[in-house]
């Protein structure tokens, strides 16, 4: 009876006083002497971990001389709101700054917009808004920013930004340095998540073409997707060997290819394994990009006795010393017409066979 009594008494002001200490932000002379002493151990990294500094801490950061040398600053769990956001953006002490990290914080649109059009984050490389209340109006307004031009990497995940902010993001004219786009678990519909995985592809060819591993391309691509990606580029003048066997091609890429113009300079194609049928083989037949074509390579796909008959008669592939149609739906009239072509002369192997 007694203990039930002691319990009933004291637990209101268990919690009232649990939900004061949870609730109160750090002192601006505690802030002061806990920053003091991080940066005295380095004085460009400031990191801030579920300290609940709040905007208070926020301006008073913001203000204070120790952070002019700071060049990353992470607040982690700082119950900081867009107030707070408002005074970094403004603080004349945090110019130096090339990392900025607000994760789990209270951020929202306007806080986004604040960040956007500052002038202090003008050297910003990196932006982590990880796990804030950010929507596509706080994602476009970084996006479509004058002063965010110098961003490489920009982590918005676990916010609330949808296709638009996606779109905005992946193909934005200002952020032209930026490499990486973080976006899981937000509200991407089939639109957004195929603006970021077009963006993605786009950076990883990107980065084989400038370590001049342009060759290595086709293990980028899967899908219909990444060869439109693939056809946006231009500058490859060197690439003569495509592998993008099993890939899940249809005649879209077939197409896609037969038209690119950059690619004139193949000499070897892979397309074996996958979906292909007559309309993709005639594209490849008719194109005058793949001219250069010594190997093309069409097993196991879906190509008949139609798409067999208009390459038999191509001049575009009267260089082809190796032509692979093994493990397709080519009948005997098909057949026929590849043995007596008169363009395809210079055939080194069997057709039909697997070598």
């Amino acid at each position: 009876m007694f203990c039930n009594r002691w319990v009933t008494l004291w637990l209101p002001f268990f919690f009232l006083s649990l939900g004061v200490n949870s609730n109160a932000s750090m002192p601006s002379e505690k802030i002061e002497k806990y920053i003091a002493l991080k940066l005295k151990r380095n004085d460009r990294v400031l990191r801030i971990n579920e300290k609940s500094i709040g905007d208070e801490g926020a301006k008073f950061l913001a203000k204070s001389p120790l952070l002019e040398s700071v060049e990353t600053l992470i607040i982690y769990k700082g119950d900081i709101r867009d107030e707070g956001v408002r005074a970094l953006a403004d603080s004349r002490k945090l110019v130096q700054l090339t990392a900025l990290y607000l994760e789990n914080n209270h951020i929202t649109d306007q806080g986004a917009i604040e960040i956007a059009s500052s002038e202090t984050f003008k050297n910003l490389q990196v932006l982590n808004l990880y796990r804030n209340k950010i929507t596509d109006k706080g994602a476009k307004a970084i996006a479509e920013s004058d002063t965010l031009s110098r961003l490489t990497e920009i982590n918005l995940n676990f916010n609330e930004v949808g296709d638009e902010g996606t779109k905005s993001l992946t193909t934005s004219a200002s952020l032209k340095q930026l490499k990486k786009i973080g976006l899981e678990y937000n509200r991407l519909n089939q639109a957004g998540t195929e603006s970021l995985k077009k963006f993605n592809i786009f950076q990883s060819i990107n980065e084989l073409k400038n370590s001049k591993r342009i060759n290595e391309i086709g293990s980028l691509i899967h899908g219909d997707l990444g060869v439109m990606v693939l056809k946006e580029f231009s500058g490859f003048s060197e690439l003569d060997n495509l592998d993008l066997s099993d890939s899940n091609l249809t005649d879209r890429s077939a197409i896609a290819i037969a038209n690119t113009a950059w690619l004139k300079g193949l000499i070897s194609l892979n397309l074996s394994s996958n979906r292909i049928t007559d309309l993709g083989a005639k594209a490849l037949a008719d194109s005058k990009n793949l001219s250069q074509l010594k190997k093309l390579n069409l097993n196991f796909n879906f190509i008949g006795n139609l798409g067999a008959k208009v390459i038999a008669k191509s001049s575009n592939l009267a260089g082809l010393k190796s032509l692979k149609l093994g493990q397709n739906r080519v009948g005997k009239s098909g057949a026929k017409a590849l043995k007596e072509s008169n363009t395809l002369v210079n055939l080194m192997h069997p057709i039909f066979g697997f070598y």
